[in-house]
């Protein structure tokens, strides 16, 4: 058998991509570089957040809402229920659609940011098993906050309890809490600390931040609802962080939402003031 010698034309011509670097004796395995969407600037994470915090969507809803004629207030001065539902379900369209478009920019799931990896029917009753703890520790905190500092309950009767006394508007109102609140709210919490953390914020300073977010956002119902909801908030958002998934939290919020409207609808049907 010959021997192949350089120059011999039965061989195969090596490039230098062919030649392969011997690795020295000891030194570690090559790292594999980690697959999916390089790391967004903080800038622009932050700019995401702001984009899907509700309160742009819900000052453009607003505006479409009042072009097209639907006022804010009724005849009588109050909120109006056909504005406020028609709000809530466009703000939830706009922050949701806008967080799968940017989700998709780059190449991320909705799914994989909301459903996590444990099965679904256990998060859904650890959801439901945490809405009795969690309406009456709102009430006791709301109590307490009204006992410490009774300057807080600066809105005598919460302004959605008037929208109950309507059967019809209360059954629209239901299904609106459900998803413009416990299902969008969950996906934008989701989103809104997936964003923050670990880039821009720690994990539970991004908690508490988006969490006072959501307190601010409820100080038409008074203060002290808005303490009260910023907890909520720190609880459902603490839920995602754990255990990465949104379904605990959402099934939760759903059905505390549904609890709260029922207890509306019993007052106004009651002509009692909360």
């Amino acid at each position: 058998m010959s021997t192949p010698v350089p120059g011999d034309p039965d061989l195969p011509e090596l490039t230098g991509d062919d030649v392969v670097e011997p690795r020295p004796a000891g030194a570690a395995p090559p790292v594999p570089v980690a697959a999916g969407p390089p790391p967004l600037s903080r800038l622009r994470a932050i700019a995401e957040v702001v984009l899907c915090s509700s309160y742009p969507t819900q000052i453009l809803a607003a505006t479409a809402l009042t072009f097209a004629g639907v006022s804010a207030q009724d005849p009588d001065g109050g909120l109006d229920a056909t504005f406020v539902i028609a709000m809530a379900a466009l703000d939830a369209v706009l922050v949701v659609a806008l967080i799968v478009w940017l989700l998709r920019r780059r190449g991320e799931s909705l799914a994989a940011l909301t459903l996590g990896r444990a099965p679904v029917w256990r998060e859904v009753a650890f959801g439901v098993g945490l809405v009795v703890p969690v309406t009456l520790s709102v009430a006791l905190v709301v109590t307490l906050v009204r006992i410490a500092w009774p300057s807080l309950h600066n809105v005598p009767t919460n302004p959605m309890t008037a929208l109950m006394a309507n059967p019809r508007a209360a059954l629209l109102f239901a299904l609106t809490v459900v998803l413009a609140g416990g299902v969008r709210e969950e996906i934008q919490r989701a989103f809104q600390l997936h964003r923050l953390t670990p880039t821009v914020l720690g994990r539970w300073t991004a908690l508490l931040l988006t969490s006072l977010a959501f307190g601010l956002g409820h100080t038409v119902q008074g203060y002290d609802v808005a303490i009260a909801t910023g907890g909520l908030g720190f609880l459902w958002g603490a839920l995602w962080l754990v255990r990465g998934s949104a379904v605990a939290p959402a099934v939760c919020h759903a059905l505390f939402n549904l609890g709260q409207v029922a207890a509306a609808w019993w007052v106004a049907r009651a002509g009692l003031a909360v």
